[in-house]
């Protein structure tokens, strides 16, 4: 048994509106059915017709109508949105950027001018060196005897610190 096409899909074949394999079918079937043949004649006379008739009845505008809608057009006030766009344009904007990204490099700059930079005396850093070096046990401008470090709970006996003994090592202890 053939199927034939259903007038709705005959419709959409004309139109191009059916998918390629639909499509496909439906002008095998039309190359083979004289029945289908004859229907899908029919309709494409009545969308012909109908097509002229849409055509036939367009009305055109009105001349003085259009003129008095483009008259309109052009003398209309810009909104407020549209003035604020504006102002947004290229020409507006371009220069804005510059001046904001100047002031935004330059205003640091300026501010230390007027002010002067901040500065650290070099004695400040001297004086903080002399003061670690002193603390190192070992240092050439330590007055510690390294002979009375060796003997802690001598020379700290109130606060219970108590020495201990030199580490030594040996060649087990080494890792390769």
């Amino acid at each position: 048994m053939i199927d034939h096409p259903t007038n709705a899909e005959l419709i959409d074949y004309i139109h191009g509106a059916l998918a390629a394999e639909a499509d496909a079918s439906v002008y095998a079937h039309l190359e083979v059915c004289p029945r289908c043949k004859e229907e899908y004649a029919a309709e494409v006379t009545l969308s012909e017709l109908l097509r002229r008739e849409a055509t036939r009845e367009e009305r055109e505008i009105p001349p003085a109508l259009k003129g008095a809608i483009w008259k309109r057009v052009r003398n209309a006030e810009p909104s407020g949105f549209a003035r604020f766009r504006a102002f947004f344009r290229p020409a507006v904007a371009l220069p804005l950027a510059v001046a904001i990204a100047l002031i935004a490099f330059l205003g640091p700059v300026y501010e230390r001018a007027q002010h002067g930079a901040p500065s650290i005396d070099a004695s400040y850093y001297l004086q903080g060196h002399a003061a670690m070096n002193g603390t190192v046990p070992f240092s050439d401008q330590t007055g510690a005897d390294p002979s009375a470090l060796e003997n802690i709970s001598a020379t700290y006996p109130a606060q219970g610190v108590t020495a201990m003994a030199p580490a030594s090592y040996t060649t087990a202890d080494v890792r390769p």
